[in-house]
């Protein structure tokens, strides 16, 4: 049996049935990944939700911080981006005050992953509700991007989200796709497309950043791991 020589930690949404299983398939057999679920109250609004699962953060990153990981993501693109820019960073610094590790939410990193490819000029793919991708416009705008065009799905969450078929996928990132984008996100840790972003790539001749790959990549990154490769550029060329 592999031993394992880097753990990472990362906060999934109650209801997310796709974070953990991207992440163990990008791990390699060096790495350890371990997992706290935040909790949500379906029954409350949207942002309730997002709200309920940043205040139990950084309790939940001082519970992972005890299995040695080298650092922990906030593995929720909506909830760490929706109160506007900076507030993937406060969610973070409010992570490390009680974990004392490295923290970082997706949005964080899927910030860092498009500059780390050097793109300017994005489009965005998302399975959200309109108010949300709107957000998201925002929070990618004034992270210096030039937004092209972003859409969604109008899906709430849960199982309205994780069920999207390939085809499904494969359909809403050729709609939001343009010629003239540096670089394509596709948003959301419970979407099923970490298995087609090589295929999205060679389809639209550019780079593809998802969030579960973004956040696994920032990880990587901070943990000093090695490229992984059959994922995207980013975890093969960026590491």
């Amino acid at each position: 049996m592999t031993r394992k020589q880097h753990r990472l930690g990362f906060i999934v949404p109650a209801i997310n049935v796709i974070a953990e299983d991207d992440f163990i398939a990008l791990a390699a057999g060096n790495v350890g990944v371990h997992f706290a679920r935040a909790d949500v109250d379906t029954m409350r609004e949207v942002a309730d939700q997002f709200g309920q699962m940043i205040d139990a953060a950084p309790e939940l990153a001082a519970s992972l911080a005890k299995a040695g990981v080298a650092v922990i993501a906030f593995a929720c693109t909506s909830a760490s981006f929706f109160r506007s820019e900076g507030s993937d960073r406060a969610i973070a610094a409010a992570m490390t005050a009680q974990a004392h590790v490295p923290t970082l939410t997706t949005a964080t990193a899927a910030v860092a992953a498009l500059h780390a490819i050097g793109a300017k000029k994005i489009v965005i793919a998302t399975p959200y509700l309109a108010w949300v991708y709107e957000a998201e416009r925002a929070f990618f705008a004034g992270a210096g991007f030039e937004v092209l065009a972003i859409n969604g799905l109008e899906r709430r969450g849960g199982a309205d989200i994780n069920t999207i078929s390939d085809d499904e996928i494969r359909a809403v990132v050729a709609n939001i796709d343009s010629a003239d984008a540096d670089a394509i996100f596709v948003s959301c840790t419970d979407l099923p497309v970490l298995g087609l972003i090589d295929e999205l790539e060679d389809t639209h001749g550019k780079p593809v950043v998802t969030s579960n790959q973004a956040t696994f990549w920032a990880c990587a990154r901070a943990a000093g791991l090695d490229p992984v490769p059959g994922y995207g550029r980013l975890l093969r060329d960026h590491l």
